[in-house]
């Protein structure tokens, strides 16, 4: 039987969408004993419990309307990628020209897109551990070869710039950061991130940085590397940043991103683009138009109730002796649900026993890596109602 390439077939089954699954089919199989089951509560993925603002939804019925639905450039169109490049300057702290940004199929598109036409087989990249698990697959499609990091638990899950160094060979040819972080919620402090950069460096590295939920932090400031370099050194091509509307304006299902870096790479980026999946559609375009020129107050109101959320969590963690640390921003939390007499408990089979017994859907830390295998992530991107059953179910399920 073919399988087509078999490092792609080798990798791991999403538990973060396979436990979705296996919640509603729980539910199914409830109904058919005529059973009624109270609705799962759905804390294991980043799913923005918000609607797209309205503005931003009719923005694109208008544009269905008005114009014409044509091939449009790889990049994206003009008038947008204007709009991004005031955006950068704005908000993330450096100048840069339109030419320099692109349009991508969602922050994962652009993730894809920066990594192709960067590394290959034969090449190293450095990601964290724990990490966003479409990094491993990503890697997989481009022929590139995982090194992970460690992110410490006790220090706010940040890593060690001295620890990795040791990690570091002559194939090394790409690190990947992303703060604030998925699953962690860290957000890495000034100090570390220019410790990053001067680490990419000194080895000659490429460096990507994720910055997704760029506008979701909660304390401190979000630093983007890009904003420590002269035009001369971004020019150079060393920093990719990589930025979507999926979680700032609850536009999961728009499926748009952007990539940011210097002119010529950007031109094989954008060669990868064209190869992948020629233009994003221009009504998703103009909603993102309009995300960025609208009314910015859906931004704050939707940050405000993650971090309530954020504190509500953390709260309960804490009155069931379960806090390990406060993440600074995104909305996720780790939480260990090691037990009480101190046993080892895979959060895997944690989050399997958790559904089928609790009712309760969280993602197993083991998918996002080993030094989260005793932790189980939640969104806030749920109700508070949800947070605050699941993070109680939680608990008292780990004491046991």
């Amino acid at each position: 039987m073919k399988i087509g390439k078999q490092h792609i077939y080798d990798l791991p089954i999403n538990d973060i969408t396979t436990l979705g699954a296996l919640a509603q089919l729980l539910e199914q199989e409830a109904k058919a004993r005529g059973e009624v089951l109270p609705p799962a509560v759905r804390l294991q993925i980043g799913e923005p419990s918000f609607r797209t603002p309205e503005h931003i939804r009719m923005a694109a019925c208008q544009s269905i309307e008005r114009e014409p639905l044509t091939y449009g450039p790889a990049a994206g169109w003009s008038w947008l990628r204007e709009l991004l490049a005031a955006k950068i300057e704005r908000v993330n702290g450096y100048v840069v020209e339109p030419e320099q940004t692109a349009i991508a199929m969602g922050g994962t598109g652009a993730i894809l897109a920066a990594l192709t036409a960067t590394v290959g087989p034969g090449d190293e990249v450095l990601i964290s551990d724990p990490h966003w698990p479409q990094y491993l697959m990503q890697l997989a499609c481009c022929g590139a070869t995982p090194v992970h990091y460690p992110l410490d638990p006790r220090n706010e899950w940040l890593p060690d710039v001295a620890k990795m160094e040791r990690l570091v060979t002559p194939r090394t040819r790409l690190l990947i950061i992303n703060s604030p972080g998925n699953p962690t919620g860290a957000v890495f402090p000034t100090h570390l991130v220019a410790e990053l950069l001067d680490f990419a460096r000194r080895h000659d590295l490429y460096l990507l940085s994720d910055e997704c939920y760029d506008e979701l932090v909660f304390e401190g400031e979000h630093v983007s590397p890009a904003a420590m370099l002269g035009r001369d050194e971004f020019n150079a091509g060393r920093v990719i940043c990589i930025y979507t509307f999926s979680k700032t304006y609850a536009m999961t299902g728009w499926r748009i991103g952007y990539v940011v870096t210097a002119r010529q790479l950007m031109k094989t980026i954008v060669d990868v683009l064209n190869a992948s999946y020629t233009n994003v559609s221009t009504l998703v375009q103009r909603a993102a138009a309009e995300a960025l020129t609208g009314p910015q107050a859906c931004v704050a109101e939707m940050r405000q109730t993650y971090q309530r959320r954020r504190d509500l969590a953390v709260k309960l963690l804490k009155e069931s002796g379960r806090y390990v640390y406060t993440p600074h921003g995104a909305f996720y939390v780790l939480v260990d649900v090691t037990s009480p007499k101190g046993t080892q408990r895979r959060g895997r089979q944690f989050a399997l026993d958790l559904l089928r017994e609790r009712n309760v859907a969280i993602a197993p830390g083991s998918g996002f890596g080993s030094v989260s295998e005793e932790f189980v992530r939640i969104s806030l991107a749920a109700s508070d109602e949800e947070i605050e059953r699941g993070v109680k179910e939680i608990c008292a399920f780990a004491d046991r």
